[in-house]
């Protein structure tokens, strides 16, 4: 939470591309974490399933996957993957720049993990 929420750049917008949204980490926290505010954004192309719905999925039980994995991966699937990317290929510059230095540690570790 504290990656997408508390660290400087949590309030930058940014655009995914893939998506035709703009968003905060913040406000993509949110969508992950919060059922409603999931259900809110997901029009057009995008589909934002619950974390609950998720925590009951077949794979996830089977993978024996921690919430904490459940959230980051959740989070890569949607337009997060972006300034993911950015951190680990540094690159594109404008990104990198977005970024303000957060590195995004613990989610890319969850995000491995749970691949």
């Amino acid at each position: 939470e504290a990656e997408h929420c508390r660290r400087k750049g949590c309030d930058t917008s940014f655009s995914p591309g893939n998506y035709d949204t703009t968003t905060t980490p913040e406000a993509e926290w949110l969508v992950a974490t919060d059922a409603k505010e999931g259900e809110r954004v997901s029009v057009g192309g995008r589909r934002v399933v619950s974390f609950e719905e998720l925590m009951e999925h077949e794979t996830v039980k089977k993978a024996g996957l921690r919430k904490e994995e459940v959230v980051a991966l959740k989070l890569y699937t949607g337009p997060m993957f972006c300034l993911y990317n950015a951190v680990l290929r540094d690159f594109p510059a404008s990104t990198v720049e977005l970024l303000h230095g957060n590195t995004y540690t613990t989610t890319i570790y969850c995000i491995v993990s749970g691949i």
